[in-house]
């Protein structure tokens, strides 16, 4: 009778286990995940990138030459990330049959690693020009994703360590924004609020702020 109940035991605690681990298995078999790097032979910056999961929240980071890393946690919304994985599928870029890499010699722009995983498939792509339409467009918006938050990172650390260097920062920003080169301009706001609340800056830094912050607000409203 004992070993009945034991073998019952082991039977009730093997299937629990199998029940707990069963989900989490496939979680991660129907993940989607996003990544995109670019290593430069020379200039300031020796390389920068983006790691984004489906909900958004991943990591930026950048090195500069003979600098440590730098990882800072970033966090975009759901239309983005809906946005950025309609482009992939466009480009029916997990199709191992298309080529996305282009064989024709250009100047060296950078080597620029992309990366898809939808679910179970994945791939990884690396190329220095690229020729299709779409990837061209994935590629810009990584690009100007990983620049918005290097300023992001840079106006946080002026209103820290260069008070006086802020009122470029914001007109930086101002001009990104007219050119529409800010993927999630709402990364923005907490800094600008800091900005628009510290007395102790000049007058101009802090109208300026709150002018970008009521733009933002604007533009959050029509984009929903």
């Amino acid at each position: 009778m004992l070993r009945v109940q034991s073998s019952k035991t082991a039977f009730i605690l093997m299937f629990t286990g199998w029940l707990l681990s069963s989900p989490l298995r496939g979680q991660t078999d129907s993940e989607t995940r996003f990544a995109w790097k670019k290593d430069n032979s020379r200039g300031v910056l020796e390389s920068y990138g983006v790691k984004l999961n489906s909900s958004g929240s991943g990591q930026f980071y950048f090195r500069k030459r003979n600098e440590e890393e730098i990882k800072l946690p970033v966090t975009l919304k759901t239309s983005a990330i809906e946005t950025l994985n309609a482009l992939f599928l466009k480009a029916g870029f997990l199709d191992a049959s298309r080529e996305f890499a282009s064989p024709r010699k250009v100047a060296d722009m950078g080597s620029k690693t992309v990366r898809f995983q939808n679910g179970s498939q994945r791939r990884e792509v690396v190329y220095n020009y690229t020729e299709d339409r779409v990837l061209q467009e994935i590629t810009t918006f990584f690009e100007n994703l990983c620049q918005q938050e290097r300023a992001l990172f840079e106006m946080d650390l002026a209103l820290k360590y260069d008070r006086l260097g802020i009122a470029k920062k914001l007109d930086e920003l101002d001009r990104n924004l007219n050119a529409k080169r800010i993927v999630a301009p709402e990364r923005f706001t907490p800094v600008l609020e800091k900005i628009y609340a510290d007395q102790s800056l000049m007058h101009l830094a802090r109208k300026e702020a709150k002018k970008i912050l009521s733009r933002i607000e604007k533009m959050q409203t029509f984009s929903n």
